[in-house]
């Protein structure tokens, strides 16, 4: 035969709801903190990624191409509060192998030198265009 009798739950036991709530926060606990900890990581790896572009980067430009050595010469000078202009060409220049920088040299120097000598022809052929059609014009 069946006992009938009814047991009555001991008051000072938690409940199930009480026992359910607290295992989900003590597995809503270790998840954050194995997420923070996973975090944690990522950042240091992201960090030594980081640093090494920019490394890689700065050695790319103190043995690159002119136009890097330009680029980052005129950042360096806006960060400065310089002109970026003149720097990045400082910076162009200073990349240039030696015989760009002595053809650059000589193509500037012909330019300075025969400059003043293209504009006494450019007014010289405007005197010559402004007498013939004054010419032409009293005829």
């Amino acid at each position: 035969m069946h006992d009938t009798r009814t047991h009555k739950a001991d008051p000072s036991a938690p409940s199930p709801t009480a026992l359910l709530g607290a295992a989900a926060e003590k597995l809503l606990k270790t998840c954050v903190d194995r997420g923070v900890d996973a975090l944690g990581g990522l950042g240091d790896r992201l960090s030594r990624r980081i640093r090494g572009w920019v490394d890689s980067l700065l050695e790319d430009a103190t043995r690159g191409s002119a136009g890097r050595r330009a680029v980052l010469s005129g950042i360096r000078a806006a960060l400065k509060g310089r002109n970026p202009v003149l720097a990045a060409l400082g910076g162009l220049i200073s990349g240039l192998s030696t015989k760009v920088k002595i053809g650059l040299a000589v193509l500037i120097a012909l330019t300075l030198l025969l400059g003043p000598v293209l504009l006494v022809v450019l007014l010289l052929a405007l005197l010559v265009a402004a007498v013939i059609g004054a010419i032409r014009s009293g005829d």
